[in-house]
């Protein structure tokens, strides 16, 4: 409209018109400047209680909850969240085409070397034992000294958390066998609470306690046995290094407020915070 009323105007007021005309292209480009850079995330699109996709099509979960808080309080970054595979997540992450990955991961020194990684933790992991009615007397890795063990996948934290028992335990150890299969939760507990095996040892963070409320399964958990804190991971650039450092602050201050302790009972129907 502003255009239209000034088609006829004389030539000397062109100059004006052409001044204004620059003058909204820059306030645009100010605009542009202040919405901050964009941050690509990658989440799991069906890891719940991390990350899932709910009834309405939307990404969400404890740390994609965390995520959308941590986007609000650094205004030079807006957060992208895109569901993605975590092998898929990862390679990703390697080739910059995602900024951030969070999948409830562990802090290493492969990780450490390859990654940039926020000083602050954002939640954590705690290992448990779960196991059946007549094993209800397993509260500690030694107490699964000749037991019947669900077997654990050869690359994953359990596997390297028994075999690093028994590396400190030589004269006794824990014998358990290994697998590729990827068994659901579900499945894991029925087959504890049936007796064909004596325990499973798993983080709390994969919904169990859901499952053996709603299956009715007679199933005891453990204190948690060791507690792995868990980090956002962060394409290793030098761009990168100051949105590190946001991340971790916001973090800080979101822990500070009780925030992610309120969102770790929502989702983990517990505060893993208390063993910080």
């Amino acid at each position: 409209m502003f255009k239209k009323r000034h088609l006829l105007v004389p030539i000397a007021s062109l100059a004006f018109v052409l001044t204004g005309c620059n003058g909204g292209e820059g306030e645009k480009k100010a605009t542009d400047e202040a919405s901050g850079r964009t941050v690509t995330v990658a989440v799991p699109p069906a890891a719940k209680p991390l990350s899932y996709t709910d009834e309405n099509g939307k990404l969400t979960g404890y740390e994609v909850e965390i995520l959308k808080l941590v986007d609000e309080k650094l205004e030079d970054y807006s957060f992208d969240i895109v569901g993605v595979a975590d092998s898929a997540a990862e390679i990703g992450l390697d080739t910059g085409k995602y900024d951030l990955i969070a999948q409830g991961l562990f802090r290493s020194e492969a990780r450490e070397e390859k990654y940039l990684i926020p000083e602050e933790s954002n939640g954590a992991s705690l290992m448990r034992v779960y196991s059946n009615k007549d094993n209800k007397d397993i509260d500690s890795f030694a107490d699964l000294v000749g037991k019947k063990i669900y077997p654990s996948s050869p690359s994953g934290g359990v596997f390297n958390l028994l075999t690093e028992y028994n590396k400190e335990n030589p004269d006794k150890p824990i014998e358990f066998a290994t697998t590729d299969q990827g068994f659901a939760v579900v499945d894991r507990l029925r087959e504890v609470d049936s007796g064909k095996y004596d325990a499973l040892v798993l983080p709390s963070n994969l919904v169990q306690k859901e499952v053996i409320e709603s299956q009715n399964l007679d199933i005891n958990i453990s204190e948690p046995l060791k507690v792995f804190p868990t980090y956002f991971l962060i394409h290793n650039s030098e761009e990168n290094k100051a949105l590190t450092e946001g991340v971790s602050k916001a973090i800080k201050e979101l822990k500070d407020e009780g925030a992610l302790s309120k969102l770790s009972l929502k989702y983990y129907d517990e505060d893993v915070f208390i063993y910080e």
